[in-house]
């Protein structure tokens, strides 16, 4: 049958024509049917938050370079990269050797296959350019020849697709360190066997693969953000393609290659290769790292902050009993219940003083936080004297204690729970210049403080400098400078201790004042915390 041609009419043609169209409603629910997919909606797996300090960390810990001790990292650039390397081939010696310790009794190669394992594990993202396997003294003629030179009986035979194909021999736990080169025994010279340094080979290659695996697994933006600063400033340099071979390989997603390790000559018209020095390539990776470094150590300090928060502050957040039933009305009818979930008094406030700092805590609220509340946090006014605060924060209960002793902690502990509640705001790349500004001045006035301070601050208690550099605290402290030194306010929820804690500079507070403007006129006001709740 020959079908009719057909022409859609807009409905703006309908209604010039004063007709009036039906409303489109969403068809009805089909009992059996995905309801997500009805809504529109991606699964929802959990409900719990996931706070980026908290998310970043498993992450950041999984990586090998990561985890390893720089404890005595230089703090001119020029003399990191020897350092660095210097950590990883101990790193790598140390372990291949505890293997081979810890094995002695077992057969020859079966003493060597955990350390098998271990290379392995670093070689994991050149698998396409390497394989690593155990060669004893009958393997094969010449890694015969390579054990009797390391005086060992079996070795590792390295096969390298990305030279060709060629094969080099490496091993540790020889009695006399050899050259890397071509060996050859004495009485037989048809087998020439390459020798190379297995642990300079490993430890290149073990931090080249540790900032391909940071770059492809930790999307925190502040440390891809990184990367993206090396790509910008590499790329505004004039330099040949032999120096760009990191920044190449950023950008196309894939791990340095391994020939960039080895360096070909020509020796009486053959062709051979060896082990190089790649000082544009590891300088370019271990400045990298040390970015990274940085941000890593301060999560994970951060974590370990917040755990021993949670251990200290087991008895802060837990409602008292008995509460005299005069406390526990004042509790309900406060002024703070329009801004908190709940909140708690001490059976021994004084309920006068506490209708003071409600007056001030509103007139405060809506004057500078846009009369926002936090209907999710819980407000407890208690002694903490055996907790050394006068104030605590604590994200995952969130949870806000004052001590009734010191209420000028308030703004510090709330400006804690802003950072937590807006979702780690210091972590945030844009929070990444006051964090310089704040640590650059923080060291910049050391000179000035006394031995006893001094002497603090470089030791091991809670409250040493790493204490102060985590990036938590620097955006509480400096949320203190934003309303004290910059707006001039004066509160009894507010008094700045510590005044080493709060460096002078005139770029920091113009960084501050910048930042926490946005962040309270803008950023604060438009955040949907009530319609999440």
């Amino acid at each position: 049958m020959k079908q009719k041609k057909t022409i859609d009419v807009p409905d703006s043609i309908f209604e010039a024509l004063g007709f009036a169209l039906p409303e489109n409603t969403q068809a009805e629910y089909e009992k059996g049917d995905s309801i997500t997919d009805y809504v529109g909606e991606t699964r929802i797996i959990s409900l719990q938050k996931a706070h980026t300090y908290h998310k970043a960390y498993p992450v950041m810990n999984r990586i090998g370079l990561l985890n390893l001790n720089f404890p005595n990292m230089p703090k001119e650039e020029y003399e990191r990269a020897d350092y660095v390397l210097q950590v990883i081939r101990r790193h790598i010696k140390n372990v291949l050797t505890s293997f081979q310790k810890e094995t002695v009794t077992k057969a020859d190669t079966e003493h060597m296959t955990d350390a098998l394992a271990f290379i392995n594990s670093i070689l994991k993202p050149f698998q396409d350019e390497v394989q690593v396997s155990i060669a004893g003294r009958g393997s094969d003629p010449l890694a015969k020849v390579a054990c009797e030179i390391f005086q060992l009986p079996s070795c590792y035979r390295i096969s390298l697709n990305c030279m060709g194909g060629e094969t080099v021999y490496g091993a540790v736990g020889m009695k006399r360190k050899r050259k890397d080169g071509y060996y050859y025994l004495g009485y037989d010279c048809s087998h020439i066997a390459h020798i190379a340094d297995l642990v300079h080979f490993l430890s290149d290659a073990f931090l080249l693969a540790g900032i391909h695996q940071i770059r492809t697994t930790v999307e925190l933006p502040l440390v891809q953000d990184v990367f993206e600063k090396y790509l910008a400033e590499e790329s505004a340099k004039e330099k040949e393609d032999i120096y760009r071979i990191l920044e190449q390989s950023i950008k196309q997603g894939f791990p340095v290659s391994l020939k960039n390790l080895f360096f070909a000559y020509n020796n009486h018209g053959k062709e051979y290769f060896c082990l190089k020095e790649s000082p544009y390539l590891i300088a370019d990776a271990v400045h990298l790292l040390y970015s990274v470094l940085e941000i890593y150590h301060d999560i994970r300090y951060e974590n370990r902050h917040r755990r021993e928060i949670g251990r200290s502050i087991a008895t802060a957040y837990i409602t008292k009993k008995n509460i005299p039933q005069t406390i526990q009305d004042a509790m309900k009818r406060t002024a703070f219940m329009d801004y908190f979930k709940f909140v708690e008094f001490d059976e021994d406030v004084d309920l006068t003083s506490v209708l003071t700092i409600e007056k001030e805590f509103e007139v405060l609220n809506h004057a500078y936080f846009m009369g926002k509340a936090f209907k999710n946090v819980t407000l407890r006014f208690r002694k903490l004297g055996k907790h050394k605060a006068s104030g605590l924060y604590y994200p995952t209960l969130h949870t806000l204690c004052v001590d009734i002793r010191y209420p000028s902690s308030f703004i510090h502990e709330y400006f804690h729970m802003i950072d937590d509640q807006l979702g780690d705001l210091s972590l945030e790349v844009s929070f990444n210049a006051i964090t310089a500004l704040y640590k650059e001045n923080f060291l910049r006035q050391m000179d000035q403080l006394s031995d006893a301070v001094k002497s603090t601050l470089n030791g091991k208690s809670k409250y040493n400098i790493q204490y102060f550099f985590r990036r938590a605290e620097i955006f509480a402290r400096c949320g203190e400078i934003y309303f004290t030194r910059i707006l001039k306010v004066e509160s009894s929820l507010i008094k700045p201790d510590l005044a080493y804690a709060y460096p002078e500079s005139d770029a920091l507070d113009e960084a501050i004042q910048a930042y926490y403007e946005t962040l309270l006129t803008v950023r604060l006001p438009n955040y949907g915390l009530q319609k999440a709740v």
